[in-house]
């Protein structure tokens, strides 16, 4: 792809959203955390059911394009998955077609449909003590990647060394290597406008967002410092942006 896809926001911890899911979840693993910005905290279900995630983002507010479907760390191998809107919360039509979900990885499924609708709702049928970290419903700005100034690979271990008395080193691994990578963007006047937007939804750089690379990869993300911009005339800048995932 020519550039990057950064997701600022998730519809269902949007404004005035209110979510529902089937059941009453595990103690400890409440509904909040399937939109709480982090891909580290577990909503637990145990029973054996068809579960519903309902999003009704209430009338009468601007609310933003949603066409991308983001699920992590879930155990929904095996099982047949819907994704659909509505405008009233009765007429349900589909995001993307169904599907039976194949492995146990992060899920991304991208609409084609390019209207806002006030409702959406996942369903996980015949799900057996569903659990994951995070369901995210978004849209996304989409930003020309400067390639006369190539794209950094900046990735980050999770090791600590020591050293003994005589020298030698030992590593303990805390984590995974997180990926890191630096881009140079272009921002012509209406892609300014998207910026001022984007950074809106992040509440002044304090959300981590997702983000699909130059390779076509989404990852949980923030930004490493805040993004600086050099202005190539009075309405184009370039806008030097490092990112980090969040494991």
């Amino acid at each position: 792809m020519s550039g990057i896809r950064i997701l600022p926001f998730n519809v269902l911890s949007f404004g005035t959203s209110s979510v529902t899911v089937t059941g009453t979840p595990d103690s400890g693993y409440p509904e909040s955390r399937l939109y709480d910005h982090s891909i580290d905290f577990y909503w637990k279900y145990t029973a054996s059911t068809t579960i519903e995630i309902v999003c009704d983002q209430g009338a009468g507010i601007d609310w933003p394009l949603v066409n991308t479907l983001l699920i992590d760390k879930h155990n929904f191998n095996g099982k047949t998955m819907s994704w659909e809107y509505s405008s009233n919360g009765s007429d349900w039509y589909d995001m993307v077609g169904s599907w039976v979900q194949g492995d146990n990885l992060q899920i991304v499924k991208e609409s084609s449909i390019s209207t806002a609708y006030r409702y959406h709702r996942l369903t996980i049928a015949s799900a057996v003590n569903p659990q994951c970290t995070e369901v995210w419903m978004g849209g996304y700005y989409e930003i020309a990647v400067r390639y006369d100034e190539p794209p950094e690979q900046t990735d980050v271990d999770n090791v600590v060394w020591t050293a003994t008395l005589g020298g030698i080193e030992r590593s303990t691994k805390l984590g995974g290597v997180r990926r890191g990578r630096n881009y140079s963007l272009f921002l012509y006047p209406g892609k300014l406008i998207e910026w001022k937007e984007l950074v809106t939804y992040l509440d002044e750089f304090s959300k981590p967002f997702y983000v699909k690379d130059h390779e076509g990869d989404y990852w949980f993300a923030r930004f490493r410092i805040i993004p600086g911009g050099l202005y190539i005339t009075e309405q184009q800048q370039e806008k030097d942006v490092e990112l980090l995932e969040i494991l």
